[in-house]
């Protein structure tokens, strides 16, 4: 990999260290890493051109450098890979502060309007694993036994979220977690546009299941996030729609049907689902108190 950096980049580690596929060096003191990538080159542009943004508010995430060809995407026998200058190089595990520094950022009209439809990304997504499934046999008992379960909760979020009219988009990522820390929250690659209540639902749902909190605590924490940050009437929609949609199990069931792990890592998420049920309880009754909710039985409980 040394010589592709050499040739590509014009730069020349000392020392380069490999992390499953991303590896990682430093020249003059600066940090590198080169990130292997799964989303398009026009994607890629998009983030690119939005960092100039973010570096406008202060915000570093880690910058993408372009190789000698001025590509932003380089191909390595025959995989995809972006050069990242590493700027927040912190080993701290994100806080739900970190999140409240991109509420600020007004988007362009352009970045406005790239909507991201819930709705229409969850029925697909719900329609392909069922199809899935059907084609997967007895492979995976546990993941047979507990789907039906999952798919329900989908399904009721789907509901839920249909009748939503208009949010405002803001810069966002596709996951965020309790254990990532800020290198990996930094990453650009992450970064999506959409609403601002993804990655604070996201990281409610790791704190539930990767943190030791007390249910109390936790359904503290999201009542303040939700009344300090004036949450419209949508956007409490997409919240609660958010938290019953599981992700956390779409997640490491696709992991598990790749055969990346075990299905046993189902296990701290299928055990539970009982104390998960009663979050969304408090929350369904938290947010029926402050506005009109379609009636789910099953949360009125």
């Amino acid at each position: 990999m040394k010589n592709a950096i050499v040739y590509y980049y014009n730069l020349t580690p000392s020392d380069i260290h490999q992390r499953g596929k991303e590896f990682t060096f430093h020249i003059n003191e600066v940090n590198y890493m080169l990130f292997p990538v799964e989303r398009s080159e026009q994607d890629v542009k998009m983030l690119y051109e939005l960092l100039f943004l973010l570096y406008q508010y202060g915000i570093y995430y880690h910058q993408i450098i372009s190789n000698k060809d001025n590509q932003l995407v380089t191909f390595i026998n025959g995989s995809a890979y972006v050069l990242l200058r590493i700027y927040i190089n912190d080993r701290r595990k994100v806080m739900l502060k970190d999140l409240d520094l991109l509420n600020n950022v007004i988007l362009s009209d352009d970045l406005q309007s790239k909507k991201m439809n819930w709705y229409d990304l969850w029925t697909k997504k719900i329609d392909y694993f069922e199809y899935q499934i059907n084609q997967l046999g007895r492979k995976f008992p546990l993941v047979r036994e507990s789907f039906s379960y999952f798919i329900g909760l989908g399904e009721n979020a789907i509901s839920l979220i249909r009748n939503v009219v208009q949010v405002q988009n803001y810069v966002s990522h596709f996951r965020v977690s309790v254990n990532d820390s800020l290198i990996q929250f930094y990453n650009p690659l992450n970064l999506v546009i959409d609403n601002r209540v993804r990655d604070a639902c996201e990281y409610f749902k790791s704190c539930f299941f990767e943190l030791k909190i007390s249910l109390e605590q936790l359904f503290l924490h999201i009542t303040n996030y939700i009344e300090s940050n004036y949450l419209t009437i949508d956007e409490c929609l997409l919240f609660l729609g958010r938290m019953i949609y599981p992700t956390y199990y779409f997640d490491m069931y696709e992991q598990v049907v790749e055969n990346k792990i075990s299905e046993k890592n189902l296990l701290n998420i299928i055990s539970r689902v009982d104390e998960y049920e009663e979050l969304l309880r408090k929350l369904y009754q938290y947010f029926k108190s402050i506005m009109t909710l379609p009636e789910i039985e099953w949360l009125a409980l």
